[in-house]
């Protein structure tokens, strides 16, 4: 049992070492990961590429009619911005699903008053097909920096498609995907999956899920006038404290000896 358990950890490590391999080489290596966020928390322990992708697909999962979803987003738009390649200034384009749920009520004046600035273009869709075709083409076009989407749920092969659509513009496609409480997760391809809910006196920001995460919650600050996202505690960390080592079997015999 133990070989096998020895094996499974090796395996695990080799996956890993060849994940962070891969990850650097999508978008042009370790120097563009976004490193620190929501108040210079470091996210480098949280993501086995070193950080977060700046490009490519990451999906706020959210069931609440909370302007904290679309405040998240906005923020998470603004996070390591660069113009694209063939853009001279970043742009952002927000699409929104008319049949979906309405998961932030964004509120327009808070965006000239924060301090992320960009081209800003809205555009308001009825069905979702269309929706999902208008941010794939957008997002191969090379032409925008960020693309915002309010849809309502979308299946793997839809997922997929937008991801190899921002690998081939090196764009950032932030999706508020539906997600009823109690249902599974669907599978995804994103880069990050993240969460964030409503509390008694506060909002919790989750990240659930992703490509080589490693799950933490923490307990954030939102100024709804200027859309800022900030950190005030950790509610949840699964990393190691640090220093720590794992007890050696012996160890742990002359414990209980």
């Amino acid at each position: 049992m133990t070989s096998k358990l020895q094996q499974a950890r090796a395996a695990l490590l080799r996956a890993e070492n060849q994940w962070q391999g891969r990850a650097a080489c999508v978008d042009g290596g370790g120097a563009r990961l976004i490193t620190r966020a929501f108040g210079n928390i470091d996210l480098r322990p949280h993501f086995s590429a070193g950080g977060l992708m700046p490009t490519g697909l990451h999906e706020i999962m959210t069931e609440h009619d909370d302007s904290a979803t679309s405040a998240l987003a906005w923020y998470m738009a603004g996070l390591h911005t660069e113009p694209s390649p063939h853009a001279k200034t970043p742009t952002v384009l927000w699409v929104r699903q008319r049949k979906a749920l309405d998961q932030g009520r964004l509120y327009p004046p808070a965006l000239f008053a924060s301090p992320v600035h960009h081209n800003l273009i809205m555009m308001t869709i009825d069905q979702q097909q269309t929706a999902l075709w208008a941010c794939e083409e957008a997002a191969k076009s090379g032409q925008i920096t960020t693309i915002i989407l309010e849809a309502t749920d979308y299946d793997l092969t839809a997922a997929r498609r937008l991801q190899l659509a921002c690998e081939a513009g090196e764009t950032r496609l932030i999706v508020l995907r539906y997600h009823r409480a109690g249902q599974n997760i669907a599978p995804s391809p994103a880069w990050s999956r993240w969460q964030i809910k409503p509390q008694e006196t506060y909002r919790k920001l989750s990240l659930i899920g992703g490509r080589g995460v490693r799950p933490a919650s923490w307990k954030v600050n939102i100024d709804e006038a200027t859309l800022l996202v900030s950190v005030a505690d950790t509610l949840e960390n699964r990393l190691p404290p640090e220093g720590y080592h794992r007890p050696t079997a012996a160890r742990k015999q002359s414990v209980y000896a």
